[in-house]
């Protein structure tokens, strides 16, 4: 059994229904069977949705064209190749200037298949544009930019079979960004046409992506409420830290996920 306070949560929400899991790499890799069928459960990747849909969550840039393409109210995102990319075609900086002036010199740069709030620049300055791209392609990073919204809180959306499961809002406090483990807090969202909207957007991108199970980010703008992200991957640990009484229900969830799964093999 995991020492991660939340895999050890989802892990213990099927004991009940004689699930078992075997570890394969220390607090990373596990093996969860019945007894009869087994999958391999990376971190806390279930593996309910379909490689390509995972690939194209994992970028910003795709995630923006699928959403777009489908219609789904989303924050823009153009992708930035690194110069040396081998099919790259085009000139990441002159992209990203063109985007600059296009959104009025308030952007957001970014790692196109970032996490966790790492490598998220607010930019300005035609110079800091420069100078962020310029640490991205260093590191060799692909890029992604896209206009800022001032927002005080991001709202993360958790579906399951492309219903809404959690509802959590994510107040801004030290910094622009909305990242719980980098600062900001964790606030119900109890206003029940809030949630109405907030589900039906949620919904409609998870199903845009083909996701089965994922949480996506979505900010109130000036021009409504628009995605900003998605994530295949549902990691609420630093919400169950500030929510402990809602850790329950998410472990119930993740019931039906681990059982859901194994019924499809």
């Amino acid at each position: 059994m995991t020492t991660r306070p939340y895999l050890k949560m989802i892990q213990h929400s099927v004991t009940t229904s004689g699930i078992t899991f075997e570890e394969v790499t220390p607090n990373f890799v596990y093996r969860a069977s019945d007894g009869l069928k087994s999958f391999v459960m990376v971190d806390a990747e279930i593996g309910l949705n379909s490689s390509a849909s995972t690939i194209i969550a994992m970028s910003k840039s795709l995630t923006y064209d699928v959403l777009h393409k489908g219609d789904v109210a989303a924050v823009e995102h153009t992708y930035l190749a690194h110069p040396d990319a081998k099919f790259n075609h085009s000139d990441p900086y002159e992209l990203a200037e063109r985007s600059f002036y296009k959104f009025n010199k308030q952007v957001v740069v970014k790692q196109d298949n970032g996490a966790q709030g790492n490598h998220v620049y607010k930019i300005n300055e035609i110079a800091d544009l420069h100078e962020k791209l310029d640490l991205l392609f260093s590191l060799q990073l692909n890029g992604a930019i896209g206009p800022y919204y001032e927002a005080e809180i991001e709202y993360r959306i958790v579906t399951f079979n492309h219903q809404a499961r959690v509802f959590l809002g994510k107040k801004r406090v030290h910094s622009w960004k909305h990242n719980l483990i980098n600062g900001a807090l964790a606030i119900e969202v109890n206003d029940h046409a809030k949630r109405v909207a907030l589900a039906e957007l949620a919904s409609r991108a998870s199903k845009a992506l083909g996701l089965d199970f994922c949480s996506v980010d979505i900010l109130e703008t000036n021009q409504g409420l628009m995605v900003i992200e998605v994530n295949h991957k549902v990691m609420l640990d630093e919400y169950c830290k500030q929510n402990p009484s809602e850790v329950p229900a998410l472990s119930d969830l993740y019931r039906e996920v681990i059982l859901q799964r194994l019924d499809q093999l």
